[in-house]
């Protein structure tokens, strides 16, 4: 990694920090416990612009200092690490191998990224909701589809759509003056 890299990610970790930190809203009105924060898009920024390994950087980097600071417990950083990363690094590295128009491209990738995350949280739910409140698989098993799934695809999807809105600009200043590193 770069030393233009490393301070990148730096950054971009202690910006995703802050706002997973500061914005919490909740977007299923029947499950105003799962809030949405803008952190993800900040590290698929990260993992666009710099590769999947930067991104879940990022997303570890946030999620310990959240730990650290803010977090009663270490299950909703654990999930939330999970969730993120595995977005974070799905979408980035579909959007590497990728070719075609960015907006397209990037779409794509988070469609994929989304799917991923949504997978991946199906089983990890039913571990960390029982090891942190006690929730027996049964009342798991009902919170997924009307809880658990939509949130994870929207949380994912609004984060792509902020990155979508930010990256280009951000994506292109990042790599001027670096002939090395061409554009993915």
């Amino acid at each position: 990694m770069t030393i233009r890299r490393t301070i990148a990610t730096g950054m971009l970790a202690a910006v995703a920090f802050v706002l997973m930190a500061t914005v919490e809203l909740p977007i299923l009105p029947h499950a105003p416990f799962l809030k949405y924060d803008p952190s993800d898009a900040v590290a698929l920024l990260g993992g666009i612009t710099y590769g999947p390994a930067a991104g879940a950087t990022i997303v570890l980097i946030k999620d310990v200092l959240f730990l650290l600071f803010r977090a009663g417990s270490p299950f909703g950083p654990l999930a939330d690490f999970i969730a993120a990363s595995t977005f974070v690094v799905a979408a980035a590295w579909a959007y590497q191998r990728r070719a075609g128009p960015f907006p397209r491209r990037l779409f794509e990738a988070a469609v994929l990224g989304a799917t991923v995350r949504v997978l991946v949280m199906i089983p990890t739910n039913f571990i960390i909701l029982h090891l942190e409140f006690g929730m027996d698989p049964i009342r798991v098993a009902g919170m997924l589809l009307p809880a658990i799934i939509p949130f994870n695809a929207l949380k994912a999807l609004i984060n792509a759509g902020v990155a979508l809105a930010i990256v280009e600009p951000f994506h292109r200043h990042a790599l001027r003056g670096t002939p090395s590193e061409g554009r993915r």
